[in-house]
């Protein structure tokens, strides 16, 4: 037997779990872990100790607590402050003696912890913690309502199942009839308390506004998705995201800020949709080489293009956004600045004498061009293991080591083309996509990130990428089981954060659409069918529930069992006779006993105001296979 005392605070402590760990991340990080300890603590006492502090000492530290936290309060720093008072709250409520009402507020307080999380998690994990709460809060209050009636009355399993059933199956109901709900209320497309969200610094992605040689490999390590392609797109995929015109010792940095016009679309045209992960900066990925943005979705700014055809929104991106873009296949024509002929002062003199070496006896900036592009054809390999060295870092790369990844390939294009009189720029972003055949769309991962160099050539900005060809060991480690979560993650943006109003309007015209077009005859054929499907159902119903009444263990089952048994060993039939009758006709059989025993607990289950119990149930049965 179990008290309901036991129960409901078991819960409780359960469902406070989940709102601690919901909040991991968003309260202060040195605070968690010791609250963490101190909550788990008190879970520790209730359940062998029993030793609470006096409640006017807690209370007084939870005011002192309550005045330290609301003074960080702030608009750039408004969630923080609340988290880390919620956890310290719930660290006082496991501290102290609970009454009924002390789990009511610790389950009130959890459901706060799960309301913050909505300001930064609006994927699956919110989801995850939404399903824990909602399922187990649901069970933990129930209890705590018996605790309250029942005062101290032992529970049985049989009534704890009973209850766990109803707890869990009422969110489960309440769950399916809110669908109807979330699809026909009103909605904005701007999350409700997206102006209280973190801002964070820019990620170490493929996202950035430097590339700094050497650094790209690190990210290359890593496959968290940066992005979600829909639509067709070309079969290995440049992803424009930002534009470098000048090398700062090792860093390649942007100091043209100018905006400028969409382009025209020229040659084949590829309209696709991104859904972008928060990276937490302002740029914006698009297929090489865009024309304009179709459609914008998620933006708390305007999005716009700068100098060297890449675009950028106005706040920075800290919660997943969507939007449609057309690109071509055609490369840019932007006019050339001065900027991109520059090269640093302190370039090593053998790198200026190799420019040389490659443009002699090319004319033309189509002969130098190639001329670059094929000296990197032989003996250089592609790496992401750098070794040591001393130095100038393009100079080791070019006339010893010979081997790096796609930063120092391209920072040495750069430079050589720029050395010979051809303006060249260094392109951010990522080259790749991997094909999710279980969403069909395609996936961008910051092991993808990539740079490459433009040369301006002909009147155009043609693509040069030196970097011999190769495939992340990152990728390599993307299995099914990764696709699969990563198309569940999909489906939640697509149905759940991202549907819109306009989604809404586009199901109402598809369902009017649809009822218009039912003619009288279809109306006719649906219903037979539906009458045919609940007919049969009906009929299976009766079947089971026959079936399930006939074998579960019960006493009028077990009775029905023996009087069975007692036929065949008798040779006669015990049909229309009453129990003390059947009783009767075995008096002085061996099985005696065993039958009384079985005709008692079946008087009582028939007669009685008194339950059956279990072990009482079970014992009749052991009886019952001693009858032969």
């Amino acid at each position: 037997m179990l008290s309901p005392e036991k129960v409901s605070l078991a819960l409780t402590y359960l469902v406070s779990l989940g709102a601690f760990f919901s909040l991991k991340g968003i309260a202060s990080d040195q605070f968690f872990l010791p609250f963490l300890i101190m909550f788990l603590l008190g879970v520790v006492n209730d359940f062998r100790f029993r030793v609470y502090l006096p409640r006017w000492l807690l209370n007084a530290g939870g005011v002192l607590f309550s005045i330290v936290a609301l003074s960080q309060l702030s608009l750039e720093n408004m969630i923080r402050p609340f988290a880390d008072l919620l956890l310290f709250l719930l660290v006082i409520k496991s501290l102290e003696e609970k009454k009924p009402r002390d789990l009511y507020q610790m389950l009130l307080l959890s459901l706060f912890g799960v309301a913050i999380t909505t300001t930064f998690r609006l994927d699956l994990s919110f989801l995850a913690f939404f399903l824990y709460e909602l399922f187990l809060g649901s069970v933990a209050f129930t209890f705590i309502n018996v605790q309250t009636n029942l005062k101290g009355v032992p529970l049985s399993r049989e009534f704890i199942k009973k209850y766990l059933l109803f707890s869990l199956l009422f969110p489960l109901a309440v769950a399916l009839f809110s669908v109807p709900f979330f699809v026909i209320l009103p909605r904005t497309h701007t999350p409700l308390f997206d102006l209280l969200a973190k801002k964070e610094k820019g990620l170490v992605s493929g996202i950035a506004d430097e590339v700094e040689i050497g650094r790209v490999g690190d990210i290359q390590e890593d496959n968290t998705v940066v992005m979600r392609v829909y639509g067709e797109i070309p079969s290995d995929p440049y992803w424009r995201v930002s534009v470098f015109d000048t090398l700062l010792g090792r860093r390649w940095i942007k100091t043209v800020e100018e905006r400028e016009r969409e382009a025209e679309p020229r040659g084949r045209t590829y309209l696709y949709t991104i859904i972008l992960e928060p990276s937490f900066d302002t740029f914006v990925p698009v297929l090489d080489y865009p024309v304009r943005p179709v459609k914008l979705e998620g933006f708390k700014g305007k999005v716009y293009r700068l100098k060297g055809g890449f675009y950028e929104s106005e706040e920075p991106v800290s919660k997943p956004v969507r939007y449609t873009f057309l690109s071509t296949s055609s490369p840019p024509q932007d006019y050339v600045s001065p900027i991109y002929l520059s090269v640093p002062e302190d370039l090593p003199r053998s790198i200026i004498e190799l420019s040389k070496k490659l443009s002699e006896g090319r004319s033309t900036d189509e002969e130098k061009l190639r001329s670059v592009v094929e000296f990197f054809r032989e003996g250089f390999s592609y790496t992401l293991r750098l070794e040591s060295y001393e130095g100038d870092p393009l100079e080791h790369f070019l006339f010893r080591s010979r081997r790096g990844n796609c930063e120092y390939f391209a920072s040495a294009t750069a430079l050589l083309l720029r050395l010979m009189g051809i303006p060249s720029r260094v392109v951010g972003g990522f080259k790749g996509a991997l094909k999710n055949e279980y969403g069909n769309y395609h996936i961008v991962t910051n092991s993808m990130a990539h740079v490459w160099v433009e040369a301006y050539v002909g009147g155009r900005w043609l693509r040069v990428d030196t970097t011999p060809p190769y495939l992340s060991p990152a990728i390599r480690k993307i299995s099914k089981l990764d696709l699969l979560r990563d198309a569940l993650i999909s489906f939640w943006y697509e149905n759940v954060v991202d549907f819109s109003a306009q989604k809404q309007a586009s199901l109402l015209r598809d369902l009017v659409r649809n009822v218009r077009s039912i003619s009288l005859s279809d109306l006719k054929a649906a219903a037979e069918k539906i009458l045919l499907v609940l007919s049969l159902a009906t009929i299976l119903y009766l079947l089971v529930k026959i079936y399930l009444l006939r074998i579960r263990k019960s006493p009028r089952n077990l009775y029905r069992a023996m009087v069975r048994k007692l036929e065949k060993l008798e040779g006669r039939s015990f049909k229309g006779m009453l129990p003390e009758e059947v009783l009767s006709a075995v008096k002085g059989k061996d099985y005696y006993g065993a039958a009384r025993f079985i005709v008692r607990l079946y008087q009582k289950h028939r007669f009685s105001d008194k339950d059956v119990e279990r072990k009482e149930l079970d014992e009749g049965y052991r009886l019952l296979r001693k009858i032969h």
